[in-house]
């Protein structure tokens, strides 16, 4: 197992969109006047990138996070997902939420901040390549 993560980030699923400077082909880290909401498509186009190794690893699509907090439990279970959308979908809760993350040979450890764990939490998602029921894992895919 790898201690040091291959990349790091942080997503917004209410990204705030920034201006992009011309001269240096950047963007700042000024807010921008008006936003067409193409920072969620970048922001999930960077994880998609991240996370491709992991994809390829999930066998049958299936995955297993664990450790996502909620108000009163913390919860995990497995999904089937192959677009990069569902996965970041059963990876966060139904609410805006902010997910700092570090993607690893195997896995993705990351915290996710919501209303319900304004901290965060420390959660993990790896490729799943077993037996659910045979685990004893619980489906909870959409």
């Amino acid at each position: 197992m790898t201690t040091d993560p291959m990349f790091t980030g942080e997503i917004q699923n209410t990204c705030t969109c920034t201006v992009y400077d011309e001269e240096t082909g950047e963007y700042t880290d000024e807010p921008a006047t008006d936003c067409y909401g193409s920072c969620w498509d970048f922001a999930v186009e960077d994880f998609a990138n991240c996370t491709e190794h992991l994809r390829e690893l999930a066998v049958d699509d299936l995955w297993h996070a664990e450790g996502i907090q909620l108000w009163n439990r913390t919860v995990g279970g497995y999904f089937r997902a192959s677009k990069v959308t569902d996965i970041l979908e059963a990876m966060t809760v139904n609410s805006m939420w902010t997910m700092r993350f570090r993607v690893y040979a195997d896995r993705v450890e990351y915290s996710l901040s919501h209303h319900d764990a304004p901290t965060g939490s420390a959660s993990v998602l790896t490729p799943f390549t077993g037996d659910p029921e045979a685990e004893g894992l619980e489906y909870v895919g959409r």
